[in-house]
Order: C-alpha cells, then sequence, then structure tokens
C-alpha cells in the first residue's frame, strides 16, 4: 500500500532525475578578473509551473529545488580562451572560481564550458565582461524592491516565498520601466550592467532567476548569498553583507556610475546612504520603497 502511495505521488508530481547538471549563478568581472559561481547536482524535472498549482505542489517544488541532490567534493573545470582552470567543490557541491588573468579579457559576453571530471557532458553559459568604458550601473535589491514580498511580516514573507510559484508572485510596479530607462543611458552594443544583490541563499537561486526571466527583465548579474562551505557571508548581518559586495563591485568598475534601489523593509536605506557618502562620485543616487505605502523616494 505504502509503495504504491508513493508511486502515484511521484506521477502526480511529475518529478523525474535529470542527468548531472552544473548551475552557474553568476559568472562576471573585468579586464583581467573573473568570478563564476555556482553548483554540481543532479537536479530534479517538475511539472510545468503553472498560475493554478495549489499551496501544496508549490511547497514541495520548492523543498525539492532548495533540496537538489548535490554532487559532493567533485573537481570542476572551466574552459574560456583555450586556458582551463580547475577548482573542487565542497561537500554540498557548492563552487567558485575567482581568476585572474594577464590576458586581457575584451568588454562584452563570453562563452565559457564547464564540466565535472570524469563527466563528458558540457554546460556552456556567458561571462559578462564590462572593462574600463564609463557607463551607468544598478545595483538592485530583490525581496521588496522587485517583488513583492512583504519580508517585514515573517508569515506573509513565508507564504510568499514557500507556497507561491514564480507565476504567482507580484511584480513591484514601475521597478522594470524604471531599469530599461536606466540602462538605456549606456552605448547600444554594451553588456548589461545591472547587479541584482540580494540577502537570499544561493538556494533559492532558480525560483528568483524564474520570476526575472518570466517578467522579462534584462539580461542581468543576480548576486545571492553564501551560506555554506567555507568563506561564509556574513549571514545575519545583512549591512555588512550588501556593503562588502557593493564596495566589491565599485573596485572591480572604477569608471561606472551607479543609480542603486532598495526597500524599507531591512537595511538598504542605511546601506545605500553609507555607500554614497563613502564614495560620492561614483553613487548618482538611490532609491527607496516603502514597503508599506509603495511609494518610491529618491536621495
Amino acid at each position: 500500500m505504502l509503495k504504491k502511495i508513493l508511486l502515484t505521488t511521484i506521477l502526480f508530481l511529475n518529478i523525474g532525475y535529470t542527468k548531472d547538471n552544473i548551475v552557474v549563478y553568476n559568472a562576471y568581472g573585468n579586464n583581467h578578473q573573473l568570478t563564476v559561481q555556482g553548483r554540481m547536482q543532479r537536479e530534479r524535472e517538475f511539472k510545468k509551473v503553472s498560475k493554478d498549482d495549489g499551496v501544496l505542489r508549490n511547497l514541495w517544488r520548492r523543498i525539492k529545488q532548495v533540496k537538489a541532490d548535490d554532487i559532493k567534493s567533485k573537481n570542476i573545470n572551466l574552459y574560456i580562451n583555450h586556458k582551463t582552470f580547475k577548482t573542487k567543490g565542497d561537500d554540498e557541491g557548492y563552487f567558485e572560481f575567482n581568476i585572474t588573468t594577464q590576458q586581457l579579457l575584451p568588454m562584452g559576453y563570453h562563452k565559457i564550458l564547464l564540466n565535472i571530471e570524469g563527466n563528458k557532458n558540457l554546460h556552456e553559459t556567458n561571462a559578462t565582461i564590462i572593462d574600463s568604458t564609463p557607463l551607468v550601473g544598478i545595483i538592485s535589491d530583490f525581496d521588496d524592491t522587485i517583488i513583492v514580498s512583504n519580508v517585514t511580516n515573517k508569515i506573509s514573507f513565508g507564504i510568499n516565498t514557500m507556497f507561491k510559484n514564480y507565476k504567482q508572485r507580484t511584480l513591484v510596479p514601475t521597478m522594470l520601466e524604471r531599469f530599461k530607462k536606466i540602462l538605456s543611458q549606456n552605448p547600444k552594443g554594451m553588456p548589461s550592467t545591472l547587479f541584482i544583490l540580494s540577502g537570499s541563499p544561493q538556494q533559492l537561486f532558480r525560483p528568483i532567476e524564474q520570476f526575472l526571466e518570466y517578467h522579462h527583465f534584462p539580461k542581468h548579474t543576480l548576486i545571492l548569498k553564501k551560506a555554506h562551505g567555507e568563506n561564509l557571508d556574513p549571514l545575519t548581518d545583512q549591512f555588512a553583507y550588501k556593503t562588502q559586495k557593493i564596495k566589491r563591485l565599485i573596485k572591480l568598475y572604477p569608471n561606472m556610475k551607479w543609480v542603486m534601489f532598495g526597500d524599507s523593509g531591512e537595511k538598504d536605506n542605511e546601506v545605500y546612504r553609507a555607500i554614497k557618502e563613502k564614495y560620492p562620485k561614483k553613487v548618482l543616487k538611490y532609491y527607496i520603497r516603502d514597503v508599506e505605502s509603495g511609494e518610491i523616494k529618491t536621495n
């Protein structure tokens, strides 16, 4: 009887295993530095997401996304411009490349290939390289800045995160249009300078990326919190975490002028104010969305 129930549940949820896979969270850098973060795992396939999905289906899907079967402690290779770089994943399959190259990479999108050592499957993605050209960049929070999450209300936040899929979530009005208008100031043909910096853990990469794709956001670099393995990001201190990441972006792209977006739910206002005071010539302005009224104010 138990076996029959399990089989019925699997068929109902339409879950299957894919081949060994590499999920790349981000790949970005400048002329001589490249960062690539991701995870090696055996992903599960789920029935196509629908606006009509119920809370149990959504909860089951989210749990399986977070608890994907990792490929532990394997070596992984990265190939770019006829060069090979190697690193080792941790005991949950997470990996990070921090590459410094003497040979400069030109501005643009560069194809990179990755494979798990001993595995013939190649994963292909693009790395975003931005050189010293003066451009306007965006640094934006995700929860309650791009997507309505109600982070300050823990029950509401939990329901939004765990019991709704990306097609059922609410987009913050005007945010997409604001991003597009700012990015249009850069010359045509330039790589995207949109950086989405979230305090969410890397385990939530899939639903965040799906939401952004579903609403046709411009190409972007998604930076999420490393909450596992070695060299952890500050887990509870949002101020320290975001300040650290923004300072790194300012150093990585010294000729970029930044516009920043956040919300009143956590520490965005304090972080952006401190960054603007420290780098007054780097930050053009920042916007804070009031999570109660929805009003967006500039500073």
